[in-house]
This record gives structure tokens, sequence and C-alpha cells, in this order.
């Protein structure tokens, strides 16, 4: 494997033996393949000399005591391109040797010229001959180089076939624009003024959406209708309030604008069968446009409406997605959980292989190599406090080391993947939403590795198309209140989020919301891609050419979750094809 001429080796060698140090074979092709070799390797010299373990062994144990997290990560993802060469090399030119060490070893050493000048300097590291058993022989690099001495001979079989991986997405520079976060513009004094300003917000918005259905040119406010003295056909829209069922089975609520309140009736008869079944999953708070006859009352009762058509906000039946002009994708991950007993490592690790291009599929290595973006949709981390006798459910009881120990498997993410990190209820920030971005005290490692964290909600737009991303909060409210939804059928209800074109609609019940003056939960811009999470249930589907994606979760049902009958779906993951907006569900139960 030439991956430095005899020359950049001398020098190398020539500076660690100056400095004291002997390097084993695996970590000097590493050093060979890095860019700006030397100067990596004077801060690998330097760092080393703090390390209180360091016994002049430089082997690939020595990363992880390593302080510059730059250098670390740097490491530890040419040690991972230098093994797959490696096998690679090996495959081609198979030499039988009386052991598997002497076999691993040998493959540094064919330059005969470094052989008798600097062989002195190898050192095996501990680690580096480990016996790794598979019951499915599917070896992946770092397993080969890790095997030591069985009675059986080590499989290299079909080694190149398996793990060549050159990803498309590596050849694309990242392009992405984050379009709308609201963590710096959340603030609140939680007075009456605040409350009221997110209301009026919130209604403006929701009028000027459904002001673009044709058929709402007609309506007229509220206050001009109570000056009407005859029965007339009219149409108005506003908020609704207080629906309930009469005792003959119809329908009454009160609808409410800016300039008053107004009595709705809709008889449930086969005629109205349309507008029955919109106010059947109608809500308060939501935003209807409402056409019938208006009986102006008798004896100083108000007037009524007696609807015979009323619709809400909902997608347009023609809305058109964005596509990439780049063969790239983009994975959706939610609920990890790092911390937790449930956490389920196994099956993230056979994640992050699958985006390393280690997988034994060659169509999966494909799709793999086209994923350019990831989105962690909130509860990377399990937290602390979050529910009653949540330690007991806890392997890592610090906030701290459980976001350490995401960066340490974050880490492990190809480079050249973007990731964007938004809060969920589990992170330590505030639980009422709209929720800021987690503050950088708390995930630090996290920022300097690259990753974008956002508030939640957040919008972003990757390579041309629209993600909205949002945790998932208000889908227990919906689910409560419309009879028919199901928690474990989260397409249904990001549904209803889309038609009300609100993420919360119902204010004052479960889902905690934040009274600042701006209403950040009306989805304005139709995405191409919605995003949510939170429930632990996968689900992916369209509704009007909208892509809609639960992404699941990597966390084992908790004591918690049974109590609520959640059944989670751990370990499936959504891609989906920015060029196309095809998708498909990835199952690491299932995928080895």
């Amino acid at each position: 494997m030439e991956t430095g001429t005899t020359e950049q080796k001398k020098v190398i060698l020539n500076k660690l033996i100056n400095s004291g140090i002997n390097i084993s074979p695996t970590m000097l092709e590493n050093i060979l393949t890095m860019n700006n070799q030397l100067k990596n390797l004077n801060l690998l010299i330097k760092e080393t000399s703090f390390i209180p373990s360091f016994k002049s062994h430089l082997t690939e144990t020595v990363i992880k005591d390593i302080s510059d997290e730059k250098l670390k990560r740097v490491l530890k993802r040419t040690i991972s391109k230098t093994n797959s060469l490696l096998i690679q090399e090996e495959t081609k030119k198979p030499i039988e040797y009386s052991n598997p060490q002497q076999e691993v070893v040998m493959g540094f050493l064919r330059d005969k010229s470094l052989q008798s000048e600097f062989s002195p300097l190898f050192e095996k590291s501990n680690t580096e001959y480990k016996n790794q058993e598979s019951s499915n022989a599917d070896l992946l690099p770092k397993q080969i180089t890790k095997m030591k001495n069985t009675k059986k001979t080590p499989r290299f079989e079909s080694t190149k076939s398996i793990f060549t991986f050159k990803p498309i997405a590596k050849e694309y520079k990242s392009n992405y624009e984050v379009i709308q976060d609201p963590s710096s513009k959340l603030f609140t004094t939680g007075k009456y003024d605040d409350f009221y300003e997110l209301t009026l917000d919130k209604y403006n918005k929701l009028r000027n959406l459904i002001r673009k259905r044709p058929e709402v040119s007609s309506a007229t406010k509220i206050n001009n209708i109570f000056r009407i003295s005859n029965s007339i056909e009219i149409s108005t829209l506003g908020l609704v309030d207080n629906i309930h069922q009469t005792k003959k089975g119809n329908f009454l609520f009160t609808l409410e604008d800016l300039t008053g309140k107004i009595s709705v009736l809709i008889q449930n008869k086969s005629e109205n069968f349309d507008s029955v079944k919109i106010i059947q999953r109608t809500l308060n708070d939501q935003m209807l446009f409402v056409k019938g006859l208006y009986n102006p009352g008798e004896n100083g009762r108000k007037g009524i409406i007696f609807a015979s058509y009323i619709s809400k906000i909902d997608i347009p039946t023609d809305f058109q997605p964005n596509l990439s002009p780049d063969p790239l994708s983009i994975a959706l991950i939610s609920d990890i959980h790092i911390g937790s007993k449930e956490f389920e490592e196994g099956l993230f690790a056979k994640f992050i292989n699958f985006l390393n291009g280690k997988s034994k599929n060659k169509l999966l290595r494909e799709k793999a190599g086209r994923i350019k973006y990831l989105v962690i949709n909130g509860d990377l981390i399990d937290g602390v406090g979050i529910y009653p006798n949540q330690q007991e459910d806890l392997v890592i009881a610090d906030i701290y080391k459980q976001f350490k120990k995401a960066s340490d498997l974050l880490l492990e993410i190809p480079d050249y993947i973007k990731i964007f990190f938004v809060s969920g209820n589990h992170e330590p920030v505030r639980n009422a939403i709209p929720r800021p971005a987690v503050p950088k005290k708390y995930c630090e490692d996290l920022v300097n590795m690259g990753i974008k964290c956002l508030g939640n909600p957040s919008l972003i737009k990757t390579h041309n198309v629209n993600t909205l991303i949002y945790h998932g909060e208000g889908m227990h409210d919906i689910n409560r209140f419309i009879h028919d939804l199901d928690i474990n059928k989260p397409i249904e209800t990001m549904k209803e989020f889309l038609i009300c074109r609100h993420l919360a609609p119902i204010f004052g019940e479960k889902t905690q919301i934040a009274p600042v003056n701006t209403d950040h939960l009306i989805v304005e811009k139709i995405p191409d891609i919605f995003h949510t999470g939170h429930i632990h249930i996968n689900g992916i589907g369209k509704y009007r050419n909208v892509t809609l994606v639960n992404s699941g979760c990597f966390q084992a049902q908790t004591d918690f979750m049974k109590s609520f009958g959640i059944i989670p779906t751990p370990g499936i993951v959504p891609v989906i094809e920015l060029d196309s907006l095809d998708f498909l569900s990835l199952d690491f139960k299932k995928i080895n």
C-alpha cells in the first residue's frame, strides 16, 4: 500500500527517533495519509508529552487521551480510511504467514530499505490483535486488524468487494441555509401583554394564510355581520372556540376575529358530510373559514350562522416541492437518549458503520454514499431530572458526561456529512416551546465538531430542499382531542399539523407554549420535508407532495414509556433523496 514515499517515511521516522517515540505500523500509515503530515506530527508529539500514561509507544490506543479535539478527530477519520485501504491491498496479494499477527505487521514492512533501517521502531499495540468473534463473518476493517492468533485461519475473502466505498456526497460542498431558528427571539416577561401579542400574531398570520384560498375573498368581519337585519348568505373567518356536540348530534362552536364573536351551527346531515368531517377534527384555536345562512336572531338574542361549508388553511392541492439538482440525501434521526440504560448503542453503532460505507450490501453502500446531511431532531441525550425517578434509568447521570459520550459517538460520522441538532424536551433547555438551541456550555464539543445546533422548531434548506424540523411536543394534545388518531400512526397526526398550519394549535393544554410576542409554531412556509420525533414511533409518508417523517428512536422501552402505552420502534432510520424526495427506511435490527 503506497500511501507515502520512502523519503517521507524516513523523515517522519527520523523525527520520531529524535523525540524518543516508537510507533506502531498502523499509526505510521495513518500519519502518512494525513494532510499537513509534519504539522500534525509535531502537534501529536507535543500532545503525547502531556499524557501521563504515555510510555513512548505511539499506537491507536493513545488517541483517546489526546486533548486537542481537532487532531483527535483527524486521526480517527484517517485510521478508518487507512484500515479500509489496508484490507483492499492485503486481498490483492495474498501471502501465507505462520500467524495472523505477522501477516498484518508485514504488510507495513514490504519496503526493504525501511525494514533494515527502521524496523526496530515498530511496536504492536496491545489492542491491535484482539480476537474478533462474528456470528455472520462480516469482518470490518478495524476488526480484521485487531485479530489475534486463533486455531482457524482468519477470513479475508471478498473484502475488496465488500468495503469499496466512494461516497459521492464527499464530492459536493455543503450547501445549506437556516431559514428559521427561534433561538435568539424568545424573550418573554410572562406578563399579560406577552400572551396578548402572541395570540394577536397567531391570528394575523393564520388569517393571512387562509386568505390565500380563492373562496375566502368574500369573508366579512364579524362586527359587520351583526348589522344585518335579515337572513342572508354570508361568509367569515376566525379562530374556533368552545366546540361541542348538541343533544341532536349537531355541532355548535364560536368563531372569533378581532372585531367580535359569533355562534356557528353545523347540522349533522348528509348534505353537510364534508363539513361535519372537518369539524370533527377541528380543535380550539384553529383558523376556520365559514360560509352559510345568517339568522339575525330575535328578542335581543345575537344572530347565528347555519353553516353549509367550512374549510381550513391546509396545503394547496397543486403544491410542488423543491428538488435538489445534485444526487444527495438527508438522513433523519431523533430520540437517541444517550445516558439511558435503554440506549440502543449497538444499533447506533450499526448506523455509524453504515454511514462509513461498511455495509456488506452494495446498494446500501451506494445509499450511504449519497448522504450529505444528518438531522438529529431532539433528545440526543436522556438528560437529568426529566421525569420522576429518572435516575434509576440512567447509566450516565451527569449531563456533561452524556454530551461527552454523544460527541465521542458522533465523531465517528464522516466529516463530509453536515449535522444539524435541534433541541428536544430531554435537553438542558426550557420545556416550553418554542425552545432555544442547547447552550454551548453543555455541548461545546459538538459545536467544535461543526455540528449546527438549532432551536425547536427550525426550518433549514439543504441543496434547495426545505426541511421543517419539529421535535413534536404538540402531537400528544392532538391525539387526545381527535378520537380516531393513534400514537402508533404518527403520519396521520402530522397531517393535522399541516392542515391547520400550526405545530401546537391548542393553547392551555398539556403542551407548554411560551408567551413570546411572535408565534414561531405557525407553518408559514410549506416545507418539502416535515420531520418530527418525540413519540419514538417510526413513520413515513406523504401529504399533498410534502414528505412526512417521524424518525422513531434509538431507545428501547422504558418503564416510563410503558406507563403511557408507548411501544417504541428503535433503530429505524429514514433516508430521503433530495433530488427526487424518494425515501427508504433502514431497519438496523435487520441490517448486519
